[in-house]
Formats: C-alpha cells, sequence, structure tokens
C-alpha cells in the first residue's frame, strides 16, 4: 500500500510486471471452443497466462485437450431465477479472488454483466466486455421489453461506463445505440469485428464455374429459432416448390432448448418429415457442407456479427441474408450477395430465384465475398486488433487507485 497527495491509501496491482495473467469467462463452453479458440491460442502464443471460466459442458474436455485451463462456473445461461443469479455472481467472485488475474474478459451480455461487478468485488482493473448480440432487452418493441428496457438501463450503464471496463461490440450499429442510450461512450467503446475466420481453413474446395447442380442445394446454417429467418425461408421455399423449382433445403442447426424464440417439436417433425427437406442437426465439417452447397441463405432478423456468412464468404458461397446489423456488414448487396428485407419472404423468393436463373452471377458474387473476406475479417486480424487492446490497458497506470474511487466507480 502507499499514500497519495491527499493522504488517501492507494492500492498496488499486484499483477504488475511480466505477470500478465487472462481469464475469457462464456456463460458456455461452446461458445468459446467454437468461436474464440483462435483467440486463445494467439494469447498463448503471445505469453499470456491464459485460462477460461465457463459451465461446463461437451467443449469443456476439448478446451482441456487443447491445453486450456477451464473453471467451472455455476450460472445457466436461460436463468431469471433472483437466487440462482444471485449464487452465479458469488461464484464468479470466488473465482475471481483465488485465481487474481491482471485482465478478464467477458462475452456475452449475463458474464460482462455479473463479471464487471465480480472484477469491482474483487478490484480487477482491466476489463473487456465483449457484445455479441443486443437480444430482446434492447431490440424488443413489446411494452414488457420496454419496461424491462428502463428498469435495466441504469444497472447497464453501470456496468458499461465503469471505468475499469473496454466495451468491444462486433458491429457499429449495436455501438452507436448504446451510445445514443447513454450507456456507454466513444472513450469506453471499441470496434472489433467479430471473431474472425481462418481463411486456410475455410477455403474453395471446388470451382462451380457458374453451374449449380440439378437440384438447387440451398443452405440455412443456424439455429432453429424464429430470430434467425426459419420461418420466412420456409415460406419463400414453399412458394418456389409450388412453381416447379428443384430445390432441396438442408437445415444445419439444433433447436436452442430454452430459448422462448425456438421452434416446438411439432414444427421440427414437420421439417424432418418433409422429403424436400434435409435436417442435419449439429454439423462438425462446415467446410464440406458450404462447398457442396449451392446458395447460402440466412434471413436473421439480427446478428452480432454472423460467423456463418463469413465462413460461407470464405468458401466462395453466394449468399442471401437481410438487410440488418451483423448481416449487412458482411455481404456488399449486388457484389459480394444479396440482402432482403426484414422478415419479407416474399423478397426472400425473388432472391433466391435470380440466383437459380444466373448462376454466373452467383459464382461472381461468391468470387467478390471471399475477396471482402480476405481484406477486412480474417481471424489474424481480429486477434491482432484484441492483443492490441489488451497491451494498451496493461500500459495504462491502471493499477493504482485510490480506495475512495474504487468503492465509487
Amino acid at each position: 500500500m502507499a499514500t497519495c497527495a491527499s493522504g488517501l491509501l492507494i492500492e498496488e496491482d499486484k499483477n504488475n510486471g511480466s505477470h500478465r495473467s487472462v481469464l475469457l469467462v462464456a456463460n458456455t463452453s461452446w461458445y468459446l471452443y467454437n468461436f474464440r479458440l483462435p483467440l486463445l491460442k494467439a494469447l498463448r502464443k503471445a505469453r499470456y497466462d491464459v485460462a477460461v471460466i465457463a459451465p461446463h459442458d461437451a467443449y469443456t474436455p476439448l478446451l482441456e485437450a487443447e491445453g486450456f485451463k477451464v473453471h467451472s462456473w455455476l450460472v445457466r445461461r436461460n436463468s431469471i431465477n433472483p437466487l440462482l443469479e444471485l449464487r452465479a455472481i458469488v461464484d464468479l467472485i470466488r473465482i475471481y479472488r483465488r485465481e487474481r488475474p491482471a485482465l478478464v474478459h467477458h462475452f456475452t451480455i449475463k458474464a460482462c454483466l455479473y463479471g464487471t461487478i465480480a472484477a469491482k468485488a474483487t478490484r480487477i482493473y482491466r476489463v473487456v466486455n465483449a457484445i455479441t448480440g443486443l437480444g430482446h432487452v434492447f431490440l424488443g418493441q413489446r411494452k414488457r421489453h420496454q419496461l424491462l428496457r428502463r428498469f435495466l438501463r441504469p444497472l447497464y450503464r453501470a456496468v458499461f461506463m465503469a471505468r475499469r471496463a473496454t466495451v468491444v461490440f462486433q458491429n457499429a450499429d449495436d455501438q452507436e445505440r448504446l451510445i445514443r442510450l447513454g450507456i456507454t461512450n466513444d472513450s469506453r467503446s471499441r470496434l472489433i469485428r467479430g471473431s474472425g475466420v481462418d481463411i486456410n481453413h475455410f477455403s474453395p474446395l471446388t470451382d462451380s464455374a457458374g453451374h449449380f447442380q440439378s437440384t438447387l442445394q440451398l443452405l440455412f446454417p443456424s439455429r432453429l429459432i424464429r430470430e434467425k429467418g426459419i420461418q420466412e425461408l420456409l415460406h419463400a421455399c414453399q412458394e418456389l416448390w409450388s412453381d416447379g423449382y428443384d430445390v432441396k433445403l438442408l437445415v444445419a442447426g439444433e433447436l436452442d432448448v430454452g430459448n422462448r424464440s425456438s421452434l416446438n417439436h411439432e414444427e421440427v417433425d414437420a421439417l424432418k418429415n418433409d422429403s424436400r427437406i434435409s435436417c442435419l442437426g449439429h454439423v462438425e465439417d462446415m467446410r464440406a457442407l458450404y462447398a457442396s452447397s449451392d446458395v447460402v441463405v440466412l434471413p436473421s432478423w439480427r446478428e452480432g456479427l454472423s460467423r456463418s456468412l463469413i465462413e460461407a464468404a470464405a468458401m466462395e458461397r453466394p449468399i442471401i441474408t437481410t438487410d440488418v446489423p451483423g448481416c449487412k456488414d458482411v455481404v456488399d448487396h449486388g457484389r459480394s450477395g444479396l440482402l432482403v428485407p426484414l422478415r419479407d419472404a416474399r423478397s426472400l423468393r425473388l432472391a433466391i430465384e435470380l440466383l437459380i436463373n444466373n448462376p454466373v452471377l452467383a459464382r461472381n458474387f461468391g468470387k467478390a465475398a471471399r475477396e471482402k473476406i480476405e481484406s477486412e475479417f480474417q481471424v489474424s486480424f481480429v486477434n491482432k486488433d484484441t492483443l492490441k487492446q489488451y497491451d494498451l490497458l496493461f500500459e495504462n497506470p491502471l493499477e493504482r487507485r485510490s480506495l475512495l474511487s474504487v468503492f465509487f466507480n
């Protein structure tokens, strides 16, 4: 401990010097393995002491097999039970107090909220909060969403305006929205576009040379929830089938159990019983599936930044998606794909029909999509920007805080 000019005690950071321990925190191990494994490896290569915090699931052993320690966190992704949520915060405080990281990086909104509270309680001054999507609280227009937004706004503002925290957004629209709401500001927020893609891994396996398969393979690469636009796509396909188009719909995604927007079992059974639809569930090797597909369609209502679209574009697949944040960031309309209005099955059907009748145009879209990914969305770019942000936080003299500022910040 030391004393400042005003006589207040000052807390010294016990993680100073060359010790750079980092914890990445999310509400599933699945997320960290599928979206942030390259970042974990980049941190290890940069000589950070890195581990993760997440509930144990099927992907926990895969993270451990890669050499990363996984601290189990008692949090439930879809829970709103106050006692369970309090337990999740206390459990995170316990882990932070035991591990004493120099920096914590939170992914998903619940991890950001609870993690920042835990960081304050344990005097961790380097906090990165990654907003992977805004969700119903900020985007819903129903009265209950508006009331919930009004109720939670002070809490969000306290977390995202905390001096200890930097807020990272995947798209500029989300960043501008939260700044406009007064929840964060320009000085505390950064734009790092998604988790990136390995363009060597996701690269074209075949050259369609302007020809589609005799039965067009239309790929929907997403979970089976309504916000991904699955119902609009089904309506568009029904119109195409009624007009005699030979189209096979490939659905690569599972039910999101516990998500209020998930399709019900009867709706899923109807998909599975339709011979024109192939329900593939979770697909481990998406490269082969992208390569065997003619057109990729994701009519999502909104994304943080769609990883599926980035992967498909890297594979030179022609893309049809919606003109919304997180989708329009990946596709340049009329150059690298087509953008359609939100929740508009008719426009979606016309866009699919346009590509069916113009395979050379579709191929040109795929070529341009690959070029865009190479120039903007490589995983090395994302990791470099993230490491740069870490370096800035370690260079900043955040480790010296008066006890008064610790109490009120």
